[in-house]
C-alpha cells in the first residue's frame, strides 16, 4: 500500500512538471518575435526607421535588425554568409550580380534618386573646374559605393575627371561624404539628394547645394529577398504599398 501511495506522488509530481514547463514554453513563444535582417544602402538611414514604424502596425511579432554601408560592401557581405533576408541597393548592378547567382528574388524598384554637389556655405564656386591645391573632393568609394560611382562617371562625362582625380578623398559610404564636408575634412562632396534634404531638416546649415549632376541614366534603388522567409516576402509586399511610396517620398526619393 505504501508502495502505490509512493508511486501515485511520485506521477502527480512529474505531471506538475510537465504543465508548468509547457505553460512556460507557450509564455515564450506568445513573446518572440521573428527576426528580419534587411541590408540597407546608408543614404536609406533616416527613411527606413519610418518604414519599418509603419510596417510594424501590420507586423508587430517581427523585430527588424538593419545593417548599412555602401551597396557594394553589403552585396559583397551577403555573398560571403551574413545573415541577410533582404538587400536594398542603391542601385540595379548590385542586386543583378547576386541574382546571377542565384541569391537574390523578387527584384523591385522602389525609388530613384539624385547626386548632387555641396560645399561649404561658405564657398562662391559653384563647379570644381578652378580647385584650389589644398581643397579636397570627397566622393564614395567607387567599387563598393553607387554614389562614388555615379560622381565618378559624371566627372568624366564632363572631362573634368583628370582635374580632379588629385583632389579626390574617397568614403566608405555616401554620408561619410556629407561628413566629411560637414567637418571640413573636404570643401566639397556629391551626396545624393535626400541625404542633402535631410541634414537641412535637422536644422543643419553648414552645407550647400552648388548644383546637380546630370546623369545619362537616373539613380534607380533596387530591393529583392535574399533569404526564403515569410517576413522578408511581407517587406518587399510593404514597400510597393501607397504607405510606404509616401513615407519615401516624406524623404525627397522619388517614386
Amino acid at each position: 500500500m505504501k508502495r502505490l501511495i509512493t508511486f501515485l506522488l511520485i506521477g502527480i509530481i512529474i505531471l506538475a512538471g510537465c504543465g508548468q514547463s509547457t505553460e512556460k514554453k507557450s509564455n515564450k513563444s506568445s513573446t518572440q518575435k521573428d527576426t528580419l535582417n534587411i541590408s540597407a544602402a546608408a543614404s536609406l538611414t533616416d527613411v527606413t526607421k519610418e518604414l519599418e514604424q509603419a510596417f510594424n502596425k501590420q507586423h508587430d511579432k517581427v523585430a527588424i535588425n538593419f545593417n548599412y554601408g555602401g551597396s557594394g560592401s553589403l552585396r559583397q557581405q551577403i555573398e560571403k554568409g551574413a545573415p541577410s533576408d533582404v538587400f536594398m541597393s542603391a542601385n540595379i548592378k548590385d542586386v543583378k550580380i547576386l541574382a546571377d547567382k542565384d541569391k537574390a528574388h523578387n527584384t523591385y524598384n522602389y525609388a530613384q534618386n539624385e547626386l548632387v554637389l555641396i560645399g561649404n556655405s561658405k564657398t562662391d564656386k559653384q563647379d570644381l573646374s578652378q580647385l584650389k591645391n589644398d581643397e579636397k573632393v570627397a566622393i564614395g568609394e567607387p567599387n563598393s559605393v553607387p554614389a562614388g560611382k555615379y560622381a565618378q562617371q559624371f566627372l568624366k562625362d564632363q572631362n573634368l575627371y583628370d582635374n580632379v582625380k588629385p583632389h579626390l578623398v574617397y568614403a566608405k559610404d555616401v554620408r561619410q561624404v556629407l561628413n566629411y564636408v560637414t567637418k571640413g575634412n573636404a570643401q566639397f562632396g556629391y551626396v545624393y539628394q535626400t541625404d542633402l534634404a535631410q541634414h537641412k531638416k535637422n536644422g543643419q546649415t553648414d552645407v550647400k547645394e552648388l548644383g546637380k549632376a546630370t546623369l545619362k541614366t537616373p539613380i534607380t534603388y533596387q530591393a529583392a529577398t535574399v533569404s526564403n522567409k515569410k517576413e522578408a516576402k511581407a517587406w518587399m509586399k510593404f514597400l510597393k504599398t501607397k504607405e510606404a511610396k509616401e513615407i519615401l517620398e516624406k524623404y525627397d526619393f522619388k517614386v
